[in-house]
């Protein structure tokens, strides 16, 4: 198996240096297998003002993928590396897809969302902290969902507080991408809550009670013709979380 690894790591390699900077995220069909190659964003000076340094963003996702394949996290699987270039395997669809999806059946769809609740509660049992976990960066293949793109892992000066924005942040994505699953998003997080003894949840909770005055005001700008899916998406997370938490509460 590990001559059969390597061979495989040698072949990409060979196909990555002739295709040459490109890019920034292409795929690969060898043996039957799908594997992506991410390299570096090309940005102009003004957007790496904003975004920062492409390069220092892969080498966050490369020692994110090595420290949570250590602790057996749920991450893609890095089968191969370079100095500007990482190759994971394909793991799967985009939760993003699963829950816009009218083909994919109900109860998928909230297993689905069940397991990518799970998967973050062990990233921060295990004292981590994705920093960006939307619906489009988690793969679902069925069965189990993995984590990709890690390109803001470590960037924590507070650990609770990036956990604490990696749920919300989870929540904003599911109501941005699947209003109409609430009751499955919903389900989702009360998983969490169930399963959280590290008060990320209460904590959430507490932003979200001192955030609503503003959701309350952005309201009348939702009514308009074209409503931001973003304002919506923050309107829905802050009224269903805080019902969940009421609910959950009152049912102990």
């Amino acid at each position: 198996m590990a001559g059969f690894e390597s061979g495989i790591a040698e072949r990409l390699c060979a196909i990555v240096e002739k295709q040459g900077p490109g890019e920034r995220v292409w795929r690969i069909e060898l043996d039957g297998v799908t594997y992506w190659v991410k390299r570096p964003e090309a940005h102009s000076l003004w957007w790496r003002l904003r975004k920062g340094d492409p390069a220092r963003a892969l080498e966050r996702e490369r020692k994110g993928l090595h420290a949570m394949r250590r602790l057996g996290l749920p991450v893609a699987d890095l089968v191969h590396e370079g100095p500007d270039y990482l190759v994971t395997r394909d793991a799967g669809i985009p939760m993003s897809e699963v829950v816009r999806s009218t083909t994919i059946p109900d109860e998928e769809r909230c297993r689905a969302l069940l397991c990518a609740a799970t998967a973050l509660h062990r990233i921060h049992e295990a004292g981590l902290a994705h920093g960006r976990p939307n619906l489009k960066d988690i793969l679902w293949d069925g069965a189990d969902v993995t984590f990709i793109d890690l390109e803001m892992f470590g960037v924590v000066r507070n650990l609770r507080r990036a956990q604490i924005l990696d749920l919300l942040m989870f929540g904003l994505s599911c109501f941005a991408v699947g209003g109409r699953a609430a009751p499955d998003i919903d389900r989702a997080l009360l998983h969490y809550r169930k399963l959280d003894l590290g008060n990320i949840w209460s904590g959430a909770i507490r932003w979200l009670r001192r955030v609503r005055p503003i959701e309350r005001a952005t309201r009348p700008i939702q009514r308009s013709a074209k409503p931001m899916r973003d304002l919506r998406a923050f309107s829905a997370l802050v009224e269903h979380m805080l019902d969940d938490e009421k609910r959950a509460a009152e049912g102990r």
